[in-house]
C-alpha cells in the first residue's frame, strides 16, 4: 500500500538562466527568484489549482497545468496512482522571458509529488527526476539548475541518459544569497 502524506507540502524552485557563454544547452545557473508550490492530498478524485503572481488568469487551472502534468508523471514514475489534491502556485518567475519558468514548473511539480509520497525519496532519486523531466523539456541545462541550484553543467549520454554536476559560482556571481535548487520547505 502506498502511504501519502496528508499534510500540506511546500516546494520552492528557482528561476534559471541557461545557454551561458560557449556552454550552449549544458550550463545553467539558478537565480534567487523562486516559485512556491504548495499541495495537499484530498479525499476527492479531482484537482483544484490556484495560481497567483506570474501567469495568474492566464494559466490553465486543470490537469493540463504544467505543474499538475509533471506531478502526474512523477506519481506514475513512482508507481502511485494520481491522488486528488489541492495545488497552490505562487509564481515569481516571469513566463516567456528566458528565466526557466517551464523548467521550474516541471522540476517543482515532480519534487512536490515525490514529497507527497511517504517513501518518495526511495522511489524516485534526483537522477530519476532529471531523466523524467527530459521527456517534457528536451535540454537538461535549465532542468539541472532548477533541480540542483547553483551553477550546473549538464549533458546527455549517447543513450539519452542525462547527468549533471553542481559547482559553486564565483562569489562575485552569487550576489547576496546563494540560489538553492528545488527543495521541500517546512510550512
Amino acid at each position: 500500500m502506498i502511504d501519502l502524506r496528508r499534510d500540506a507540502v511546500r516546494v520552492v524552485v528557482p528561476a534559471t538562466s541557461a545557454n551561458l557563454g560557449p556552454a550552449f544547452d549544458s550550463a545553467g545557473l539558478a537565480l534567487a527568484v523562486y516559485d512556491e508550490l504548495i499541495a495537499m492530498v484530498t479525499d476527492d478524485d479531482g484537482i483544484l489549482i490556484e495560481v497567483s503572481g506570474e501567469g495568474e488568469g492566464l494559466l490553465p487551472l486543470d490537469e493540463t497545468h504544467l505543474v499538475a502534468r509533471s506531478m502526474r508523471a512523477a506519481f506514475t514514475g513512482m508507481g502511485v496512482g494520481m491522488p486528488g489534491f489541492i495545488l497552490r502556485c505562487t509564481n515569481a518567475i516571469p513566463h516567456g522571458r528566458g528565466l526557466g519558468s517551464s523548467a521550474a514548473a516541471i522540476i517543482g511539480g515532480m519534487v512536490l509529488a515525490r514529497a507527497l509520497v511517504a517513501d518518495g525519496r526511495e522511489r524516485m532519486t534526483d537522477s530519476d527526476i532529471l531523466q523524467l523531466a527530459l521527456r517534457q523539456e528536451s535540454h537538461p541545462d535549465n532542468l539541472a539548475a532548477a533541480l540542483h541550484g547553483g551553477f550546473t553543467v549538464a549533458w546527455l549520454e549517447d543513450d539519452g541518459f542525462a547527468d549533471a554536476v553542481r559547482m559553486e559560482p564565483h562569489p562575485d556571481v552569487q550576489g547576496r544569497r546563494r540560489a538553492a535548487g528545488a527543495r521541500v520547505r517546512s510550512r
